[in-house]
């Protein structure tokens, strides 16, 4: 390959890496275009004209440099630093009930903007709509019940 294909496939990785920073923020692409990047100066120089050894520089040098630098960058918390919501924080919390749901049957909430999976552990059913109170936490399954303070304020109005 000619040195300026490197070069456009490291600025394409390196640009996926900037568009799905949000959604994956790991910066696997990031390393790996860095590396094309580092391949292309390679074959600029001459120093790579076989497309067998250009390949496995890519290679190498996309995985060194992951090993190397992707645990410095965690560190400095630039990788992992989404929103992420410790679980036991829930506890507490209130998530509106999506679809109406039996005492002692799963469903679904919305708790944080995102939908989970809840057990309702009351005894009543719970409408859709309404809120209902974290009371423990099982894997990725929100145990819910009913706020006796809004339970109450719903019968009285």
């Amino acid at each position: 390959m000619l040195w300026w294909h490197w070069s456009i496939m490291g600025l394409v990785l390196i640009g996926l890496e900037i568009l799905t920073l949000g959604g994956l923020g790991n910066f696997y692409f990031l390393f790996f275009g860095v590396a094309a990047l580092m391949v292309s100066a390679l074959a600029w120089l001459g120093l790579t004209e076989a497309a067998w050894l250009q390949w496995l520089c890519f290679v190498l040098f996309g995985i060194l440099s992951l090993f190397a630098m992707r645990k410095p960058l965690q560190g400095r918390g630039f990788i992992g630093e989404m929103d992420e919501v410790p679980v036991d924080s829930m506890l507490g919390e209130f998530a509106t009930v999506l679809e109406n749901l039996e005492a002692q049957r799963i469903g679904k909430v919305e708790l944080h903007g995102t939908s989970w999976t809840a057990r309702n552990a009351g005894t009543s059913t719970l409408g859709k709509g309404s809120q209902a109170k974290v009371i423990r936490v099982e894997g990725l399954t929100l145990w819910i019940q009913a706020d006796p303070i809004t339970q109450e304020e719903s019968h009285v109005g």
